[in-house]
């Protein structure tokens, strides 16, 4: 972590402050081994004596932060502390840091929980803490902005070989299960699938069909497993349709529905046994997002694969680098769960009761031998906000260069 002006003087602060109130605490009569001593000898309320004696036990100083009472709690403590006769000057010590402390809130922050935040930033156990709690926060106030929230989110990528070793057939398939309205006048989004590549820093829109024919060719619905009545299209951009209506008079667990699209991507100039990667974006607020990439497993076994979650402020550009994607990520700082199995042993996963069937319907209607391919999960949990779930992989050190890539 840089230092910097704000890290250095809350860091003199709060050790400060601490090691003043641990010096009340030992001038205190009997032995203070748990927060429950430290208010029943002061007579102090419960959870004021608790953060005093976290804030005197936590070793972490930027931890602390979240421990020290409000002024007049704090006073309060003071006082009861001066009843049983500890020193005054220990208390003046103890009342000029926390003054101190209270000038820093000002001067950096303006508010205390705006202060807690930052200075949680500096500590590592304490920036996993509030990543989860802001995170949790995000979700609760996305799920009434976007007026939408799905139990599970699913993107499952199935590359097949196409006759050529730089030409694929990719069938991609994105479900919401579990989607309820929570707004009765918010339109949903279907975000059609974009490819970048080595020659161009830009966006292609790669030529695709629905994995099933229907008669309204609009959207591609997966129809045998979605359970509502299909919307239709409001408008229509580069990248994004609007779909305008979902279940026009339904809000809440009445609307709960899955909906499912799938479509068949043709990828040319593409070499699966090079540096790539894919990227599922998760829009929709929800509780759990997995992506499944399923290969063949004879290609799988020559790469490397890095999951990562990254900030959905990656969409500000439209360059598709490493270093792009680096940062977006630091931004974010969660780490997904990540397994490879045989795609015949990976059938099931939360929040989709039909996960097999899906699957099984997929390679039956691209005439493919599960048996002959791998599946690769990342997988994250609650709280999940608006990202993109990427995978990338590279050729494993020491592999012979395949025939394909040979001048």
């Amino acid at each position: 972590m840089q230092s910097s002006l704000l890290g250095q003087q809350a860091c003199q602060c709060l050790t400060g402050l601490k090691n003043a109130v641990t010096d009340i605490l030992q001038a205190l009569p009997g032995e203070l081994q748990q927060p429950r001593d430290v208010y029943k000898t002061l007579g102090i309320d419960r959870m004021i004596g608790w953060n005093i004696y976290k804030l005197h036990e936590v070793e972490d100083c930027f931890l602390s932060v979240r421990h020290i009472p409000r002024k007049a709690a704090f006073k309060g403590f003071l006082r009861a502390a001066s009843k049983l006769g500890v020193p005054d000057q220990l208390l003046k010590t103890a009342e000029e840091n926390f003054t101190e402390f209270e000038n820093l809130v000002e001067l950096h922050a303006g508010d205390r929980p705006s202060m807690e935040m930052m200075l949680l930033a500096y500590s590592e156990e304490g920036m996993e803490q509030a990543s989860v709690d802001h995170r949790k926060l995000a979700f609760t106030g996305n799920r009434f902005l976007y007026g939408l929230e799905a139990r599970t989110r699913l993107t499952v990528t199935l590359f097949e070989p196409n006759g050529r070793p730089d030409s694929w057939k990719l069938t991609l398939l994105k479900g919401s299960f579990g989607l309820r309205r929570n707004r009765p006048d918010i339109p949903w989004f279907y975000v059609r699938p974009r490819l970048f590549t080595e020659l161009s820093d830009s966006a292609q829109i790669p030529r695709s069909e629905p994995l099933v024919q229907q008669e309204n060719g609009e959207l591609p619905y997966y129809i045998q497993f979605c359970n509502c009545s299909l919307p239709g299209l409001k408008s229509r951009s580069r990248f994004v349709d609007s779909v305008e209506e979902i279940f026009p008079l339904q809000t809440g667990n009445a609307g709960l529905m899955d909906l499912v699209f799938a479509e068949v991507l043709e990828l040319n100039n593409f070499y699966i046994d090079k540096d790539g990667s894919t990227s599922a974006k998760v829009i929709t607020p929800c509780h759990n997002a997995a992506t499944d990439i399923i290969m063949p497993t004879s290609e799988m076994e020559k790469s490397v694969f890095a999951p990562r979650i990254v900030s959905s402020i990656l969409e500000e550009t439209e360059s598709y680098n490493e270093n792009v994607i680096g940062m977006a990520q630091s931004i974010l700082p969660v780490v997904p769960s990540f397994e490879i199995l045989p795609t015949v042993n990976m059938n099931r996963l939360e929040g989709v009761p039909n996960y097999f069937e899906i699957i099984q319907d997929l390679f039956k209607r691209r005439d493919l031998n599960p048996l002959n391919y791998t599946t690769i999960r990342t997988h994250v949990a609650f709280p999940i906000i608006p990202s993109n779930i990427d995978v990338a992989w590279k050729a494993k050190v020491g592999e012979p260069v395949p025939e394909s890539l040979k001048g």
